[in-house]
């Protein structure tokens, strides 16, 4: 069944981010039983500064938005329009992420189905090279007097619903909705063919936006699967969102199994310094914690900044941060836990007594009045669980994934990726530095210790390489 009572909106904004920016403008018609019963239309202050770029492409200016309403004011009519309808925008993730978000600022709901114009268009009409608005303008030959503002631009949707939608056969109205309704909505510049075409295995995919510009590098265990659940994600999500209007194509690189996709998409990561992996791009210089016998007896710490941890001295390192903030706030939480001293961890320099002591929060390895042994041990059990973890295993190993016809295989030694093993062997002997990766540790840590499903060949020693050819880059 087609919805019976439709609200057609589009929101005109300060920015794209719906939970930093605001609607400046809002149209809406309510359409009820395929006709037109309400309109409304509205300038909104959304008491901040309005770029402008955007003054530009709306015709919107601060001076227009002096004396208009704030959302609040609004908000009980625009509650009203939209009431027990069906929302309906043009890549409708924007719209309703926005007005949900409005809402949501002055203490309401908004709980709506919802569908997008764009999915529509491209399931009942197909053929298109693109659907966005002026697309739909053009190849429908709808008028639109103002474009980028809010009434005139929903307008063009109720138009085209009307004329060109309600036009088609009601069998095919009926399935075309009922699909809607449970499928995720597409970016504008993907096709239903490109999901539909992607591979459902484990593996890495890549979001490019314009000029092949890397927005985001993800995986999965099922690529097609989690792709499209980028696109049915919650409105709030500002990355989501921003992904879905930039993104122009999409990379797949499929794996194996679960552990090569994790390595894959942190050498990714690290390579194309995607816009969006802001937390894995951002973890190249490592500020590790070095432990430090002073001539006093006491362990303290040293910190030092690299981009790379020498596998030797791996025994030493007693934690890896990101910022120096990220240090300075651990040390004065274990520190607080374990009563150890600020002036020994370097949290305070003094040559007297730290606070903590006179606060009774540390014993006194300050002024050497607590003897080293105590402290020693409390300094060990507060580390601990941040050290980097002594390789489990006597020599190198296999880690072998995936079914027989596609199986992949690791070969690793001391937290470090050695190579790639097409067969099995006994004795290899790649010849390769040992090249420590954290993230890669971190990866291997929970695949090794935590993961018991795991296919784990342990090689009693290296060797000569019985054929050269058997690994890979």
């Amino acid at each position: 069944m087609l919805p019976d009572k439709i609200s057609f909106v589009d929101v005109e904004t300060t920015g794209t981010s719906a939970n930093f920016n605001r609607i400046i403008e809002i149209g809406i018609l309510r359409v009820e039983n395929n006709k037109l019963v309400k309109k409304f239309q509205t300038l909104i202050n959304p008491g901040e500064y309005l770029d402008p770029y955007i003054e530009k492409i709306t015709g919107i200016s601060s001076a227009d938005l002096e004396n208009a309403p704030s959302f609040s004011q609004v908000k009980d009519e625009i509650a009203e329009m939209l009431s027990d309808t069906v929302f309906a925008a043009h890549n409708v993730r924007f719209d309703y992420g926005f007005v949900k978000n409005e809402f949501k600022r002055v203490g309401m709901k908004l709980s709506l189905k919802h569908f997008c114009t764009v999915k529509l268009a491209r399931a009942l009409f197909p053929g298109f090279d693109h659907y966005n608005l002026d697309s739909i303008i053009e190849n429908f030959h709808i008028s639109c007097k103002k474009r980028h503002r809010a009434y005139d631009d929903a307008l063009v949707l109720w138009k085209f619903y009307k004329k060109h939608v309600l036009a088609l056969e009601q069998k095919t109205l009926t399935k075309t909705f009922k699909t809607l309704f449970r499928t995720p909505s597409l970016p504008v510049n993907l096709s239903a063919e490109q999901i539909s075409n992607l591979p459902e295995t484990p593996g890495v995919y890549i979001f490019y936006g314009d000029k092949g510009m890397p927005l985001y590098v993800g995986k999965s265990i099922n690529l097609k699967e989690r792709i499209r659940s980028h696109f049915s994600q919650d409105y709030q999500q500002t990355r989501e969102m921003k992904i879905a209007q930039q993104i122009k194509s999409i990379e797949t690189i499929t794996t194996a199994g679960e552990l090569g996709a994790l390595l894959k998409e942190s050498t990714l990561v690290k390579k194309l310094q995607p816009l969006y992996n802001r937390k894995l791009r951002n973890s190249y210089d490592m500020l590790c914690l070095v432990k430090k016998q002073n001539a006093e007896g006491f362990n303290t710490i040293e910190v030092t900044n690299l981009n790379k941890i020498n596998i030797q001295n791996i025994n030493q390192v007693l934690g890896v941060f990101r910022s120096q903030k990220q240090i300075k706030d651990f040390l004065v939480k274990i520190a607080r836990e374990h009563q150890l001293c600020h002036k020994l961890l370097g949290i305070e320099k003094t040559t007297k007594a730290c606070f903590a002591y006179h606060l009774g929060k540390c014993k006194g390895a300050c002024l050497e009045s607590e003897k080293p042994i105590f402290y020693n041990l409390r300094f060990e059990e507060a580390f601990s669980n941040f050290k980097i973890k002594a390789w489990p295993f006597s020599g190198p190993i296999v880690i072998k994934e995936g079914l027989v016809d596609e199986e992949e295989g690791f070969l690793i030694d001391q937290w470090c990726i050695l190579g790639k093993v097409k067969e099995n062997l006994d004795n290899l002997d790649t010849g390769k530095e040992y090249n420590f990766d954290y993230d890669t540790y971190k990866i291997l840590v929970n695949a090794i210790l935590k993961n018991h499903k795991i296919n784990i060949k342990t090689l009693a020693k290296l060797s000569m390489i019985k054929d050269q050819q058997l690994l890979e880059e």
